[in-house]
């Protein structure tokens, strides 16, 4: 399915820049991914796609000036490496009563706002379904996806065009070093303003989850000040081979020069950065405000006890947790296993990993948050 045709006459592309990274994109995209013709195809028929999706919102806004009015509140983001439960988690908070968490659909095609009483039955659903069923059933094993589950934020700022998702399905490293050094507050009032978009006729509490949020953390905390964090952990000798895994899975798809060892070496840099980052941010906050602001979980606590890492969250946060909300994290829970779509097989050797290397890399982070070795390593 391509993007939503704009009708004519949209030409406001609205007061937030996005031209430098649009430029360096598209350089980095022709100078280095390495496309054939259709991938080629493909990456202009993404970015096309975002060009619409922005060119739509901005005249959203421009016709129903109220959606500037909207107040995001004490949004909570859950955080933290990737691959460390946060998908899975992300979905259950999504469960409780009066909790928004952003669905696919609503992401893919925000536009016009959706409305309350037609969310479950938005026509548009079952056109973003039909999209994803062209998906590889290879991919679903390493990461779910489905039209109206809960899904990574970065979705809300994609049509800033900073958008650190491109990092996993295209070589492109002017633009990925462009990323580390840029200016994120473009991308976070946009994405501000997307939440705005979904809110406005369907409010609730937000939980948002986007790993590499950790790069620019401290710009989050500039536009959303009161944001909680929900910080996830895991031992980084699974973390990074899966989280490899699932990337060069994407990568592979459109490089046909790929190789496993050196993407290994990059993708794990990227990791490394962001953590590190994100800990900087951490360390500056006022100690009481860390404590009060943050909620720690690790991945083992969490299989452990599901609806309690849940009530624990909700508890730290002084938030209802109520009988229904336990019953719909419960239902969610009993229907989600975590094989649902088969098993994600990979080895650390094919990245150039070794379980003993990866801990001594992060040996200080595990240290400092208790962070056990795991067995499947």
């Amino acid at each position: 399915m391509g993007p939503a045709p704009c009708p004519a006459g949209y030409d406001d592309f609205g007061d937030i820049p996005f031209l430098e990274p649009l430029d360096v994109l598209v350089e980095s995209l022709n100078r280095e991914a390495n496309l054939d013709a259709p991938r080629e195809q493909a990456a202009g028929t993404t970015i096309l796609g975002l060009l619409i999706k922005r060119l739509r919102m901005v005249d959203d806004r421009t016709r129903h000036p109220e959606i500037a009015d909207e107040v995001i509140t004490a949004p909570m983001f859950i955080v933290g490496l990737p691959r460390t439960g946060s998908t899975h988690l992300h979905a259950l908070l999504g469960q409780a009563e009066g909790i928004r968490t952003p669905l696919y659909w609503e992401m893919a095609m925000p536009s016009p706002p959706p409305e309350q009483a037609t969310f479950t039955t938005d026509p548009r659903i079952a056109q973003v379904e039909a999209m994803l069923d062209q998906l590889p059933a290879e991919l679903l094993k390493r990461h779910p996806i489905a039209a109206t589950r809960p899904e990574q934020c970065n979705m809300l700022n994609d049509w800033s065009f900073i958008h650190q998702a491109l990092l996993a399905s295209y070589e492109i490293p002017t633009y990925r070093d462009w990323l580390f050094n840029a200016d994120y507050r473009p991308a976070f009032e946009t994405h501000r303003r997307t939440l705005q978009h979904l809110q406005w006729r369907n409010p609730g509490q937000w939980i948002l989850k986007y790993p590499k949020h950790l790069l620019a953390l401290d710009v989050l905390l500039a536009i959303y000040p009161d944001a909680r964090l929900v910080w996830t952990h895991r031992d980084p000798a699974v973390v990074l081979p899966s989280v490899a895994s699932f990337t060069s899975f994407m990568r592979a798809s459109t490089n046909a020069t790929f190789d496993g060892v050196r993407f290994g070496r990059e993708w794990a840099l990227f990791e490394e950065l962001a953590l590190h980052r994100g800990l900087a941010v951490r360390d500056s906050l006022a100690p009481d405000d860390a404590r009060a602001r943050i909620f720690d979980l690790h991945y083992g606590d969490l299989m452990r006890d599901q609806v309690g890492s849940v009530a624990a969250i909700f508890d730290h946060f002084g938030m209802a947790f109520s009988p229904s909300s336990r019953q719909g994290v419960e239902r969610w829970t009993a229907g989600h296993p975590r094989t649902r779509h088969g098993v994600h097989e990979y080895t650390p050797e094919q990245f150039g990993f070794t379980t003993d290397g990866l801990r001594a890399r992060f040996g200080g982070y595990m240290r400092r948050f208790g962070v056990e070795p795991e067995a499947k390593a």
